[in-house]
């Protein structure tokens, strides 16, 4: 009979939280995590898709859009003040840099096998 426990289960949802998440070194100088969304919680979760919503709708503007992404970011952050403070900082392209870096984590290590 197969057995199934709380702490390994936690364990291994938290190492595929490390592995499929975006580990981002913060304006402070302190690593900070980028968790899949998958790994968020409830609310947390339901933010981002409400995020997401707003990043697909073709009739945002881009300002519009691109603060979604931002707060998309910073919802996904285990320390959020740490991302909104280095976000306000970094130049659009840098913004969209870490957010397809992190889209591109969660996907996992096949995806870019695929591509092969």
């Amino acid at each position: 009979m197969a057995t199934l426990s709380f702490a390994d289960l936690k364990a291994k949802a938290e190492q595929a939280e490390k592995e499929m998440g975006l580990s981002f070194i913060a304006k402070d100088g302190k690593e900070l995590l980028l968790r899949p969304l998958l790994h968020l919680s409830k609310t947390e979760l339901k933010n981002a898709l409400a995020h997401v919503s707003v990043i697909e709708n073709d009739d945002n503007d881009f300002e519009t859009r691109l603060e979604a992404v931002d707060q998309m970011l910073v919802v996904a952050a285990d320390r959020k003040d740490a991302m909104r403070k280095s976000l306000a900082d970094l130049p659009t392209d840098a913004r969209m840099e870490i957010f397809k870096a992190w889209m591109e984590a969660a996907q996992g290590p096949e995806a870019s096998d695929s591509t092969s």
